[in-house]
Protein backbone atom coordinates (compact mmCIF):
# COMPACT_ATOMS: atom_id res chain seq x y z
CA UNK A 1 0.00 0.00 0.00
CA UNK A 2 1.04 3.09 -0.78
CA UNK A 3 1.40 5.24 2.03
CA UNK A 4 -0.73 8.83 1.44
CA UNK A 5 1.22 12.32 2.39
CA UNK A 6 -1.09 14.68 3.32
CA UNK A 7 -0.84 18.14 1.88
CA UNK A 8 0.59 19.80 5.10
CA UNK A 9 3.52 17.11 5.88
CA UNK A 10 4.61 17.91 2.05
CA UNK A 11 4.93 21.60 2.21
CA UNK A 12 6.75 20.64 5.25
CA UNK A 13 9.04 18.58 4.09
CA UNK A 14 9.82 20.60 1.29
CA UNK A 15 10.00 23.41 3.39
CA UNK A 16 13.09 21.54 5.42
CA UNK A 17 14.92 21.00 2.65
CA UNK A 18 14.74 24.01 1.58
CA UNK A 19 16.14 25.39 4.49
CA UNK A 20 18.54 22.62 4.36
CA UNK A 21 19.90 23.80 1.09
CA UNK A 22 19.80 27.20 2.29
CA UNK A 23 21.86 26.49 5.51
CA UNK A 24 24.50 24.47 3.14
CA UNK A 25 24.56 27.76 1.20
CA UNK A 26 24.72 30.36 3.97
CA UNK A 27 27.81 27.84 5.10
CA UNK A 28 29.59 27.90 1.77
CA UNK A 29 29.27 31.80 1.22
CA UNK A 30 30.55 32.00 4.97
CA UNK A 31 33.80 30.33 4.08
CA UNK A 32 34.11 31.86 1.65
CA UNK A 33 34.30 34.77 3.06
CA UNK A 34 36.41 33.83 5.79
CA UNK A 35 39.11 32.81 2.69
CA UNK A 36 38.89 36.57 0.84
CA UNK A 37 39.21 38.51 4.06
CA UNK A 38 42.32 36.15 5.16
CA UNK A 39 43.58 36.78 1.53
CA UNK A 40 42.70 40.67 1.72
CA UNK A 41 44.78 40.97 4.80
CA UNK A 42 47.68 39.22 2.96
CA UNK A 43 47.53 41.78 0.19
CA UNK A 44 47.56 44.55 2.82
CA UNK A 45 50.55 43.15 4.35
CA UNK A 46 52.25 43.24 1.43
CA UNK A 47 51.05 46.64 -0.16
CA UNK A 48 51.61 48.21 3.35
CA UNK A 49 55.68 46.98 3.20
CA UNK A 50 55.70 47.85 -0.57
CA UNK A 51 54.46 51.52 0.59
CA UNK A 52 56.95 51.55 3.05
CA UNK A 53 59.76 50.75 0.64
CA UNK A 54 59.01 53.32 -2.00
CA UNK A 55 58.27 55.90 0.96
CA UNK A 56 61.94 55.34 2.08
CA UNK A 57 63.09 55.64 -1.68
CA UNK A 58 61.19 58.51 -2.55
CA UNK A 59 62.69 60.16 0.63
CA UNK A 60 66.30 59.68 -0.73
CA UNK A 61 65.37 60.41 -3.98
CA UNK A 62 64.03 64.17 -2.46
CA UNK A 63 67.48 64.37 -0.62
CA UNK A 64 69.37 63.93 -4.21
CA UNK A 65 66.91 66.32 -5.74
CA UNK A 66 67.29 69.23 -3.38
CA UNK A 67 70.85 68.54 -3.05
CA UNK A 68 71.63 68.74 -6.94
CA UNK A 69 69.02 71.54 -7.03
CA UNK A 70 71.29 73.34 -4.02
CA UNK A 71 73.72 73.39 -6.98
CA UNK A 72 72.00 74.20 -9.43
CA UNK A 73 71.33 77.55 -8.05
CA UNK A 74 74.98 78.25 -6.70
CA UNK A 75 76.27 77.76 -10.06
CA UNK A 76 73.45 80.01 -11.70
CA UNK A 77 74.49 82.84 -9.27
CA UNK A 78 77.95 82.20 -9.89
CA UNK A 79 76.95 83.21 -13.92
CA UNK A 80 74.79 85.48 -12.94
CA UNK A 81 77.80 87.15 -11.16
CA UNK A 82 79.66 86.66 -13.97
CA UNK A 83 77.15 88.02 -16.43
CA UNK A 84 77.02 91.43 -13.98
CA UNK A 85 80.91 91.73 -14.09
CA UNK A 86 80.35 91.66 -18.78
CA UNK A 87 77.63 94.63 -18.35
CA UNK A 88 80.53 96.93 -18.23
CA UNK A 89 80.21 99.42 -21.30
CA UNK A 90 82.78 100.30 -23.87
CA UNK A 91 84.04 98.82 -27.52
CA UNK A 92 86.59 96.30 -25.76
CA UNK A 93 84.13 94.75 -23.44
CA UNK A 94 84.18 91.15 -25.12
CA UNK A 95 88.27 91.61 -24.91
CA UNK A 96 88.18 91.88 -20.89
CA UNK A 97 89.15 88.68 -18.88
CA UNK A 98 86.20 87.21 -16.86
CA UNK A 99 86.71 86.24 -13.30
CA UNK A 100 85.15 84.01 -10.49
CA UNK A 101 83.08 86.36 -8.52
CA UNK A 102 86.10 85.55 -5.24
CA UNK A 103 88.68 87.01 -7.56
CA UNK A 104 86.06 90.08 -8.79
CA UNK A 105 86.23 91.17 -5.15
CA UNK A 106 89.57 91.59 -4.10
CA UNK A 107 90.90 92.95 -7.93
CA UNK A 108 94.60 93.78 -7.22
CA UNK A 109 95.64 97.32 -7.88
CA UNK A 110 98.69 96.04 -9.90
CA UNK A 111 96.34 94.18 -12.89
CA UNK A 112 96.60 96.19 -15.98
CA UNK A 113 93.68 97.19 -17.68
CA UNK A 114 92.92 96.26 -21.05
CA UNK A 115 92.84 98.94 -23.86
CA UNK A 116 90.51 99.02 -26.64
CA UNK A 117 91.41 97.92 -29.50
CA UNK A 118 91.92 100.31 -32.37
CA UNK A 119 92.05 98.64 -36.07
CA UNK A 120 93.78 100.90 -38.18
CA UNK A 121 91.86 102.85 -41.50
CA UNK A 122 93.43 100.66 -44.02
CA UNK A 123 92.06 97.59 -41.86
CA UNK A 124 88.64 98.56 -41.26
CA UNK A 125 87.28 97.02 -44.30
CA UNK A 126 89.75 94.71 -45.83
CA UNK A 127 88.39 94.42 -49.01
CA UNK A 128 87.85 98.04 -50.06
CA UNK A 129 90.39 97.54 -53.06
CA UNK A 130 88.63 94.48 -54.96
CA UNK A 131 86.07 95.81 -57.20
CA UNK A 132 82.50 94.13 -57.84
CA UNK A 133 82.81 91.22 -60.14
CA UNK A 134 80.44 89.78 -62.27
CA UNK A 135 77.72 86.94 -61.88
CA UNK A 136 78.27 83.99 -63.97
CA UNK A 137 75.43 84.67 -66.26
CA UNK A 138 76.50 87.81 -66.98
CA UNK A 139 79.97 86.34 -68.21
CA UNK A 140 78.99 83.83 -70.68
CA UNK A 141 75.68 86.09 -71.96
CA UNK A 142 78.70 89.00 -72.44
Amino acid sequence: MASVVSPSEDSSLRLADQLQVLSQVTEALTYRLLELEERLGGHEDRIGARLEEVADLEAAHGAAMDERLGDTEERLARIEAALRGLDRGGTSRHLQAVHPPAFQQEAPASVAVAEPFDLAPEEVDPFLDEGEQPFMDELIAG
